[in-house]
């Protein structure tokens, strides 16, 4: 211990009376370890932790699959049921919806998120409320009463935390529901939805839902019983999937139930973006690594003679190398609380960015995993890079050191591995830049994709009719034309129009037929994406009509039923000829409608520039009216300059109307990208990051390559060598270990890349624009990190070094 103690002394004299060699040293680490434990602890929060309740491990989302698809959806109303009559292996079986309804008992109304719950779905959770109950059974029935329970933040931020609140009431709409309980803080129960709610309410079933088989609304969750394995539970609801489909032949034809731990379903589409960022990661710590080698190399040559003082004394090698390997320990330990202090302020960052495609990011913090992970690496790093030093302790005759000085020998026996480690930096700074650059690239493709709209000037604004205050279609019609009309006449208002769901925002689809089409099994109709929206939607986006007709005034209620189709469904379905006045029934959504196609528009995507165009049908809302509607707005200037008169027209019609979620469409555009930005952005800092620290640990090597060549170099020019001479001898020497660096990155790269495959949009992995690039751009920072020791080198006086030598 005491010789320990010692060491440690010694070694933080030298790295005192070294502060040039020592921050940039712990920078390199600093970066490394911070970049590594910063994505740990994305990866615990994400993939390692489990969900915060009870026995999370026992916790299913249970799904349907039909025929030999990987898809899968989520059951309807009548499934559910007979599932919770007849499953033996799972308990507290639940389903849950996602809604909105409007808060309409403050200042100003506003919009809340919903999740319609039957009662035992907090059971399956095995969460329980910090003040009142949750649902009752008999709640779930239409004639259990209004009641609701409310998260702990609505709680706190509308209702002030009253302690005495259970049994209160709140305005829904026009309808009023009894309070029973309000849920812990920060418990989030969008699990199973991915979403973040504000009530809990029961999920009633009304009208026709409790005997559909069509429309496949609810996610269900259950808990896998004591004593049973996931295998036996798979193969019950397999069993009673057959039987629901040979009770209902034709309905839902090849029906499975899958079930999968919850945690699982949730993390399934992160695991390949967490591998390629934990990958990156790892590069990026072993570019550090190897630069800091390269930093001690360079030092332990200055020191040889030391080493070689202390051997004469009495040191074994033992000690030496436990001497060196105690300095790097303490240089790792410095590097790594530094990375920490690094860490703190990224997951506060990653926090902050809140990507939409991480479920559970809030999460993100430190706990005693992501900390023992941080001293873990610490340690590895201070091994890995303190162990090149300690190979190359001096071996030769303690004579033949003491006499040389360290001065010429030192850098032969020194320099492959020096150079090695340059190698290395570079072929693997390359495969993060290639990665980098094809995520860069893919991004450039995507913001290039058609729209099919203009987004310029637009505003969006979600409307929620309660069905309480407009329970049927011609009171939603009526009032939703009201508010068209007073919104397009508000001041700075070019046009507005009326949609169901946004461009690229997801959304229904619906299982479809084509009258006079011969007959096709049920389980190879096809499916079109559905809206339901006015005529001056399609104005309002300059959305371009193809063929026919748009919807006019007289597409209401009591007219026959018409719809638009866009120019996907047109090719796919009739091609070589027109479908207008063809017959097309729409089958998921209660009762079969049917509806004539009057008219053509152009593609919009439904789910994001980067899914696929699929068939969309639009019906006119007076014929097929709803609840959830958005508005959109072209202003004459800035959007956002409407907001505040649009709103006062809406309240004219409607005191109690909520506008919720008031985004430009440019916003709507950046969201649905949002988690392919994020991707790059991350990935392009780690490269950006390895370049530099690449950059550094070239011009350090050929920086002391010259300062070791001094008399080499001053006799070259004595003898009548000119500058470009020199010049041109340091930068082959250092372009040469980065020619080498590049080309074994190249295939790295062209092995690696194929990971991150799903990642990308528009290019391949292997794409020849970014091999091509992407090489030059390093070749040309190697260079330039060459030639500024070399122009020093140049500039050598013969004589002087000559006379130092």
């Amino acid at each position: 211990m005491a010789t320990l103690i010692h060491d440690l002394r010694y070694a933080v004299r030298l790295l005192v009376r070294q502060p040039g060699f020592t921050l940039t040293a712990l920078l390199a680490l600093a970066i490394g370890i911070g970049a590594t434990t910063i994505i740990f602890s994305v990866v615990n929060a994400v993939l390692l932790r489990p969900l915060p309740f009870p026995q999370a491990q026992r916790i299913l989302r249970i799904e349907e699959q039909h025929g030999q698809t990987e898809r899968t959806t989520n059951l309807t109303y009548a499934s559910f049921i007979d599932l919770a009559a007849q499953a033996e292996t799972v308990e507290h079986l639940a389903a849950c919806r996602f809604s909105t309804a409007n808060l309409t008992d403050g200042i100003e109304p506003r919009q809340v998120s919903v999740l319609a719950v039957s009662a035992g779905y907090f059971s399956a959770l095995g969460v329980v409320p910090v003040l009142g109950r949750t649902f009752l059974p008999a709640e779930d029935l239409p004639e259990g009463g209004n009641v609701v329970m409310l998260s702990h933040q609505l709680w706190q931020q509308r209702y002030g935390a009253d302690p005495d609140f259970i049994g209160k009431t709140i305005k829904l709409g026009s309808s009023v529901a009894t309070v029973v309980g309000v849920m812990p803080q920060g418990f989030r129960a969008g699990y199973p939805l991915a979403g973040q709610y504000d009530l809990w309410v029961p999920l009633v079933a009304t009208g026709n839902l409790r005997a559909n088989r069509r429309s496949h609304l609810l996610g269900v969750i259950a808990r896998i019983k004591p004593n049973v394995t996931l295998e036996q539970a798979r193969a019950e609801l397999n069993t009673i999937a057959r039987r629901i489909e040979q009770q209902n032949p034709g309905i839902d034809p090849d029906m499975n139930l899958s079930a999968v731990g919850l945690q699982d379903r949730l993390v399934a589409p992160l695991r390949q973006t967490l591998l390629v960022f934990f990958c990156a990661v790892g590069l990026l710590l072993l570019i550090a690594c190897a630069n800091v080698a390269n930093l001690l190399l360079a030092r332990a040559a200055t020191r040889e003679k030391e080493m070689a003082i202390r051997a004469a004394l009495g040191a074994g090698r033992l000690r030496l190398v436990r001497q060196v390997l105690t300095e790097s320990a303490l240089l790792a330990a410095a590097g790594g609380t530094l990375g920490l202090l690094l860490t703190v302020w990224g997951t506060q960052l990653v926090r902050q960015l809140d990507p939409t495609n991480f479920p559970r990011i809030n999460e993100v913090s430190l706990d005693v995993r992501v900390l023992g992970f941080a001293l873990l690496v610490s340690l590895l790093t201070g091994l890995l890079f303190g162990l090149a030093p300690a190979l190359q302790l001096p071996r030769q005759a303690l004579y033949e050191t003491l006499k040389d000085g360290g001065r010429g020998n030192t850098g032969v026996r020194r320099a492959w591995l020096r150079q090695a480690l340059v190698v290395a930096e570079v072929a693997l700074t390359l495969v993060l830049l290639i990665g980098a650059g094809l995520l860069a690239s893919s991004f450039v493709r995507l913001m290039q994709v058609n729209r099919g709209f203009d987004p310029t000037d637009v505003l969006t604004i979600s409307l929620n009719l309660p069905a309480s205050k407009y329970p049927t279609g011609a009171q939603q019609t009526t009032i939703l034309k009201q508010m068209l009309e007073h919104v397009a006449a508000a001041p700075g208002v070019r046009s507005a129009g009326l949609i169901s769901v946004l461009p690229f925002t997801g959304g229904p689809a619906t299982d479809f037929v084509i009258e006079g089409r011969p007959p096709v099994e049920a389980n190879q109709e096809p499916v079109a994406d559905i809206r339901i929206c006015d005529a001056d939607y399609f104005r309002t986006l300059s959305i371009p009509l193809r063929a026919g007709r748009t919807f006019t005034e007289r597409d209401n209620a009591e007219a026959p039923r018409v719809l638009l189709i866009n120019e996907e469904m047109a090719r796919r379905y009739w091609p070589g000829e027109s479908p207008l006045g063809q017959r097309v029934t729409m089958k998921d959504w209660g009762p079969p409608l049917t509806g004539e196609v009057v008219g053509v528009v152009g593609d919009v995507k439904a789910d994001g520039l980067d899914s696929e165009t699929r068939p969309m049908i639009y019906w006119p809302y007076p014929q097929f009216p709803g609840t959830f509607n958005n508005l959109v707005i072209r202003a004459a200037g800035e959007p956002r300059d409407v907001v505040a008169a649009v709103k006062s027209e809406v309240w004219l019609v409607d005191h109690e109307q909520p506008l919720s979620r008031i985004q430009t469409m440019e916003e709507v555009i950046a969201g649905s990208v949002a988690p392919r930005r994020f991707n790059m952005l991350l990935l392009g800092i780690f490269a950006a990051l390895a370049l530099t620290l690449a950059a550094i640990g070239l011009y350090g090597v050929i920086a002391y390559t010259v300062a070791q060549r001094t008399h080499e170099i001053g006799v070259r020019m004595a003898l009548g060598a000119q500058s470009r001479d020199v010049l041109r001898l340091v930068i082959l020497q250092g372009g040469s270990l980065a020619l080498i660096g590049v080309g074994a990155g190249l295939l790295a790269a062209l092995a690696l890349t194929r990971a991150m495959a799903s990642l990308l949009y528009g290019v391949s992995a292997t794409d020849p624009l970014t091999f091509v690039l992407i090489p030059l751009l390093l070749t040309l920072v190697a260079l330039l990190a060459c030639y500024l020791p070399a122009r020093r080198a140049s500039k050598v006086d013969p004589l002087v070094a000559l006379r130092y030598e």
